[in-house]
């Protein structure tokens, strides 16, 4: 009778701890940082917060707004340390205000829109005269190009001689990442090539205005490489000037560029590009003034030290076959690796990798004859 009330007596103590850990000092989801905090299940509050905060790092607003972030992670980590010391009640609450912080992290600012460029009216027997531009970025970034100052330089070039001019420089992105982050990302954008042309041409800012779009405006499908790098761009809308007395056309430029893919984790220039090499090294020899950037890149495999070194050889290894098989001073001639930081395509898929295992020859223009 005895041993029977005795594990009658073990049952409920059994029962009662079991219940306590699943509705004591605790709460409602299983916990997965026991090692720091050693109660099997938890109230459902501090997970959410740990959900937000990994949330916001992915979406890089430890990046975009880093002290309001860490903030946001201090709170949480208190509200595991006063949850821990049974402080319950302020443990949720401290939890629940560092989900808010998290999910409110780095607001989109409200950008004025850009006043509209004077129309010009046209006129009889007057010349009406407009120039746009179009250039595309990396992935995620809002640096303009080597291969585009060219091309932003038309606008530079315009507005310097025709000082009564305007422009509004859009920029656009893909549709990867949150609605926030590429209107800011496209709100970059657009600002760069205004400071391009301030810093570069002496353009006044006053009569520049950048305008970011984020991912509403596509000019094409984002379901493949190439669309999301032909959304991913500036456009540069310059008002018109009118009554140009001695206006000269742009002259023609006879350009040549150059792109190469590599093998993974490989230098060697493959024999399919032989031939457009071999085209470079006669536009060099006929051109004997011209000089030429070789720009090395590489996918995500591997470490970033590892993948600056690779991209490097991989840039010096076409500078040497130019040198090396056509004579090319090496002087007009540079390699510069920039490792996996320039992304053309998305490393998700083999064939994104491919496209960022790479080589960009920017070479300089000659003016046709």
């Amino acid at each position: 009778m005895k041993m029977k009330t005795v594990m009658r007596v073990i049952s409920i103590l059994i029962a009662g701890f079991s219940l306590s850990t699943f509705f004591g000092c605790a709460g409602y989801e299983y916990n997965t940082r026991q090692k720091e905090y050693p109660y099997a299940y938890i109230h459902k509050e501090l997970p959410e917060a740990d959900r937000a905060i990994e949330k916001a790092r992915r979406e890089g607003k430890d990046r975009q707004c880093p002290e309001e972030f860490k903030a946001a992670e201090e709170l949480r980590d208190k509200a595991y340390s006063d949850y821990a010391a049974c402080l319950t009640k302020q443990g949720i609450a401290q939890a629940k205000d560092a989900t808010a912080r998290a999910n409110a992290l780095c607001p989109p600012q409200a950008a004025a829109p850009p006043a509209a460029p004077p129309a010009a009216v046209p006129e009889p027997g007057i010349v009406k005269y407009c120039i746009t531009i179009n250039i595309v970025f990396d992935i995620d970034k809002a640096e303009v190009r080597r291969e585009f100052h060219d091309e932003v330089g038309r606008v530079g070039t315009f507005m310097r001689k025709f000082p009564t001019t305007t422009a509004v420089i859009e920029g656009h992105t893909d549709d990867v990442g949150t609605d926030e982050h590429n209107m800011e990302l496209s709100q970059k954008r657009a600002e760069n090539v205004v400071n391009y042309l301030v810093d570069n041409f002496g353009i006044d800012r006053s009569r520049l205005a950048a305008k970011g779009y984020g991912k509403t405006r596509p000019i094409t499908d984002d379901r493949t490489a190439e669309g999301m790098q032909k959304n991913r761009r500036i456009e540069a809308i310059i008002d018109c000037a009118m009554d140009i007395e001695g206006l000269e056309p742009v002259p023609d430029k006879l350009c040549l560029t150059l792109k190469i893919e590599f093998d993974t984790d490989k230098a060697d220039i493959k024999p399919e590009y032989h031939g457009e090499i071999e085209e470079v090294a006669d536009f060099m020899k006929k051109n004997p003034t011209v000089t030429s950037v070789v720009e090395g890149h590489t996918d995500d495999v591997g470490t970033p030290e590892y993948n600056m070194k690779l991209s490097q050889k991989r840039a010096e290894s076409v500078v040497n076959y130019l040198v090396e098989k056509f004579g090319i001073d090496r002087s007009r001639l540079s390699a510069k690796g920039y490792g996996q930081t320039r992304r053309i395509a998305y490393n998700t898929t083999p064939e994104g990798r491919q496209k960022n295992r790479r080589i960009n020859m920017i070479i300089d223009c000659v003016l046709k004859k």
